[in-house]
């Protein structure tokens, strides 16, 4: 018989080794080993990119209103202006089959009367005329136009208005009667008429 050589031996041996870490291998598994140490921390990475705007917010609130400042001092007196031309309001009638009469003014009784040319001056300009009748009884009736004439104040402050009695009041008897115009912001003046 041939004695084995050393190159069997050590075969042999290493397939003794190998079938003893196969049956190792095929044991249970073991515990888990401990944690090991945290590692060192990376470095800082690169800045990101700028985000994009964002859009507008809405409007705030009105605040709360401030205190009143402190008054200001007063001004200077202007001066006095120029004194205008003015004429005392007056008035003169006369009957209107007449352009000039005594004063006091006549007229007859009778429809529409008293009919008069009623002369102005020292009125308003352009403000317009009322005229009345005043009776001895003290009730007033308004005089109406006569077609064509002036209802309003010239420029100058003058006029001349061409009136008589309205339709709608009775003959007024004789007596002593007061004829009265007004304008529209209340300037007036007035003069005596006798119905005979």
């Amino acid at each position: 018989m041939r004695r084995p050589g050393r190159g069997t031996s050590w075969a042999f041996f290493v397939l003794l080794v190998a079938i003893a870490l196969l049956a190792t291998a095929c044991g249970s598994q073991g515990s888990p080993g401990l944690k090991g140490p945290a590692g060192d921390a990376g470095s800082k990475g690169a800045a990101g990119d700028k985000g994009a705007v964002g859009d507008k917010g809405p409007v705030g609130n009105k605040g709360a209103t401030g205190d009143q400042g402190a008054k200001g001092a007063a001004g200077g007196v202007g001066q006095v202006g120029v004194e205008g031309v003015s004429y005392p309001t007056r008035i003169v009638v006369v009957p209107s089959t007449k352009t000039s009469d005594t004063q006091p003014a006549v007229v007859t009784a009778g429809a529409r009367q008293p009919r008069v040319l009623i002369y102005g001056t020292g009125f308003p300009p352009g403000e317009l005329l009322i005229p009345q009748v005043i009776g001895p009884d003290g009730v007033t009736r308004f005089l109406s136009y006569v077609a064509g004439s002036e209802s309003a104040v010239s420029a100058t402050g003058a006029f001349t208005a061409n009136v008589q009695t309205d339709v709608t009041f009775a003959v007024l008897p004789p007596g002593r009667y007061v004829i009265k115009v007004s304008t529209t912001s209340g300037v007036s003046a007035s003069a005596m008429i006798f119905i005979k």
